[in-house]
């Protein structure tokens, strides 16, 4: 509940800084605030602390908020000259912090009503920072198409909520866990028709195939920083709902009967998303859409491991996720910072980057190498532990296939690696950082091979 409360006065103080004139205190608030509610998901683990019946802060929903927390750290250090109008800075900083609210809600939930309200909360705040660029009609663009099929999907959502509780008589999902087990509660065909409604829901904010056509058009519209946050954040709170309607209540009551047979479906998603993100990310120039589209391949990643339905999966999903979201907003980083300088989202913007300057090169490699697979960065075991799970249930042949379509993925990657190493810019002047960029720059590359070096010790932490 503290943290909720935390999260929630951050972005209400943001709103009266406005008033009260203290802009320039919001940003060092908003910083000190995260690593406070850090700190209180820390000194919560264990308790399982529950919130009127319609949250419980178990040490899954606690993880989730740590690694929100910690991300949204990272990104308003990456994020901090977005913030530099000051005609819009309070209301900027509002709609960041309470759509970590949504992300808290998606991850502690145990009523399908806080489900609707984390969604909605999450979502509606980045609609508007989609298109917070009101001079750029691309970003304009990117909201409207945003906002229109998001809601479908909440449309889809809500009505899948009604169908479960048609089918069991209940919003509280341990209820309905339990009741399908009779097998199927009061309404089978009900409860089947909620289930995949709010499978499709979540999928779309989790940009899964087929529901993943708004992915590239907002990604590359909206600013490269809201881009960045939406890749990532957004993405851990559609996971972490996802996750806990689908996993969580199914490690607790041990009820495969019923959930088992949405796993061919889950499959075929994941299949599919992992397919088509990476096959058509091979095919991109333009590195928003590139890495837009790589987002599409690791969120299949991530449903292959939702899919194995095993309490073991929450590590798996949760590492995955820590591993994706840091690398991918290093390469962000780094294309906020050559897209300012150079006006260019386009490959060609990267040529000799290594020779214009070397740590942003060194960085963007460390990004895209995990990204891609490689050893001994968190990337490579995030793939490894999904991938275990995948053999372990006997899926052999989806194992095979997800390595060899990876291997699109190290092309693309490695398309921009050779053209900041190998090929000679088009501009002899260096790209300026400033001391203070490199040195975090330095420590989250660093903390990225730490975590592929000691992947076992977060498995200890948490279970």
């Amino acid at each position: 509940m503290k943290e909720l409360l935390l999260l929630s006065g951050l972005g209400i103080l943001s709103l009266v800084a406005e008033i009260i004139n203290a802009r320039k205190l919001i940003y060092p608030l908003v910083i000190i605030g995260l690593f406070v509610n850090i700190g209180l998901c820390v000194g919560d683990l264990g308790t399982n602390e529950t919130v009127y019946g319609m949250l419980k802060l178990d040490n899954s929903a606690l993880a989730f908020t740590i690694l929100s927390s910690l991300i949204a750290l990272i990104w308003f250090i990456v994020a901090k000259n977005y913030f530099s109008d000051e005609t819009n800075i309070s209301d900027h900083f509002s709609l960041v912090l309470f759509s970590l609210v949504g992300v808290f809600l998606l991850a502690s939930y145990t009523h399908l009503s806080m489900l609707f309200l984390g969604v909605e909360i999450l979502s509606i705040p980045v609609y508007i920072l989609a298109g917070s660029d009101k001079r750029n009609v691309y970003s304009n663009e990117a909201a409207f198409k945003y906002f229109l099929l998001g809601a479908f999907a909440s449309g889809f959502l809500l009505l899948g909520i009604v169908f479960i509780y048609g089918g069991v008589g209940s919003f509280y999902i341990a209820q309905i866990a339990a009741t399908s087990m009779l097998p199927y509660g009061l309404s089978e065909p009900l409860l089947i028709a909620g289930f995949l409604l709010i499978l499709f829901a979540l999928a779309f904010k989790m940009s899964a195939v087929p529901f993943h056509f708004w992915a590239p058009d907002v990604y590359t519209g909206a600013p490269t920083s809201i881009t960045a946050y939406m890749s990532t954040l957004v993405k851990i709170g559609a996971v972490a709902g996802f996750y806990r309607l689908f996993v969580g209540v199914i490690a607790v009551y041990h009820n495969y009967n019923f959930f088992e047979s949405y796993t061919t479906i889950l499959l075929i998603i994941a299949l599919l998303t992992i397919i088509i993100g990476n096959v058509i990310a091979a095919t991109q120039t333009n590195i928003k859409r590139l890495l837009a589209y790589s987002s599409i391949g690791h969120a299949g990643f991530i449903l292959l491991g939702i899919s194995m339905i095993r309490p073991i999966v929450f590590y798996t999903v949760w590492y995955y996720l820590l591993a994706y979201c840091i690398a991918n907003i290093l390469a962000f980083w780094v294309l906020i910072i050559v897209e300012k300088q150079t006006q260019s989202e386009n490959i060609s913007a990267f040529n000799g980057l290594a020779k214009r300057n070397p740590i942003l090169a060194g960085t963007m490699s460390v990004g895209l190498l995990s990204m891609a697979g490689i050893p001994p960065l968190g990337g490579f075991f995030a793939k490894y532990f999904v991938l275990l799970d995948v053999i372990g249930r006997g899926y052999m042949l989806i194992a095979v296939v997800v390595i060899l379509i990876s291997l699109i993925g190290v092309y693309y990657y490695f398309k921009i690696i050779i053209a900041m190493f190998a090929k000679e810019p088009a501009e002899s002047s260096t790209l300026s950082v400033g001391s203070f960029t490199k040195l975090i720059m330095i420590l989250v590359s660093v903390f990225l091979l730490i975590i592929g070096l000691m992947p076992d010790y977060f498995l200890n932490y948490f279970f």
